[in-house]
């Protein structure tokens, strides 16, 4: 009796044993994945900062260095490949919209990722003016980031909006 009491312990403190283990990756990888959504969620919002503040170096200082880095609009040809094309990219937006005045809605959010590569997709509205010319208009926005040196940068930023009739729903 005395026998198969302390089996019945030692298989209790075993399950226990072997519950803590499989519980740390576990809560691990929650941690982690709280902490990536906070840190991407920090990238897009120092994205959109920069842009509606016309701050180029900002914008540019989000982007992975690599030449293989690249912004996509919606349109043929509407491919910025390297920091020196997205530079480009953005001087050339920078001159659709007055500084300050971009604001936007998402409706949509969806992401996912491991390791050191997330991604994200959301559908948004947005606003913005020029001069005394107020915009607005939807897009559809993608990015792919990577974690490099401790900090997360883009590696694919898309941009697309409807060009043409709205499809019938």
């Amino acid at each position: 009796m005395q026998q198969s009491a302390i089996a019945v312990s030692a298989i209790r403190y075993a399950v226990l044993l072997i519950t803590l283990c499989l519980s740390v990756p576990i809560c691990l990888a929650q941690t982690q994945g709280k902490s990536t959504r906070a840190d991407v969620a920090e990238l897009l919002k120092k994205h959109d900062e920069a842009l509606n503040q016309h701050n180029l170096e900002g914008l540019l200082a989000l982007y992975a260095p690599s030449p293989k880095t690249v912004m996509l609009g919606t349109g043929p040809g509407e491919k910025f490949q390297g920091k020196a094309e997205i530079k480009t990219a953005y001087t050339e937006i920078f001159k659709d919209f007055d500084k300050g005045t971009l604001t936007h809605s998402c409706y949509w959010k969806d992401g996912g990722g491991s390791g050191t590569m997330v991604w994200g997709a959301a559908m948004c509205k947005f606003a913005d003016a020029k001069g005394e010319k107020k915009r607005e208009y939807e897009l559809n926005v993608s990015t792919v980031a990577e974690k490099q040196g401790g900090k997360w940068q883009f590696v694919l930023m898309h941009y697309s909006n409807l060009v043409g009739n709205a499809p019938k729903q």
